[in-house]
């Protein structure tokens, strides 16, 4: 799409080094989806743009960005989400938020969670933050 390219999300290889090179964060959403409250936690270089941009949620749905990390690269960002998703579902099963409960109000479809999992995650924040951090003191 003309959009991606714009926002510099898609390029010749041969000509740049793309996205996955770049700094990217690692982020945590809440969104008061009506009487379903759930967090979102995903990577972006530009966190508050997936937030309203690419995950489609209505305009009059509350919304926030409560954390997101810079990290060195979007490579590094994806392959800490996913470890912190490999852990929440391993440990928390139960926190997972089922598509058939949020539908088309979220564009994704999965990686949402219920408020009860928080806590858990700031924790695996924390350390991704505390590693990235020693490594470029």
């Amino acid at each position: 799409m003309v959009g991606n390219i714009l926002w510099g999300d898609c390029a010749c290889a041969g000509c740049s080094p793309g996205r996955t090179s770049r700094p990217s964060h690692i982020y945590m959403f809440r969104i008061h989806l009506p009487g379903l409250p759930v967090l979102k936690l995903g990577y972006s270089a530009r966190p508050a743009k997936r937030l309203r941009h690419q995950l489609g949620i209505a305009k009059t749905v509350k919304t926030e960005v409560i954390r997101a990390i810079r990290l060195p690269t979007g490579h590094v960002a994806r392959s800490e989400e996913t470890q912190c998703h490999t852990i929440l579902k391993r440990d928390h099963p139960e926190w997972l938020v089922p598509k058939s409960a949020y539908g088309d109000a979220i564009n994704t479809v999965s990686e949402i969670y219920y408020p009860i999992a928080e806590a858990r995650m700031h924790a695996l924040l924390d350390d991704i933050d505390a590693r990235h951090a020693e490594r470029s003191a």
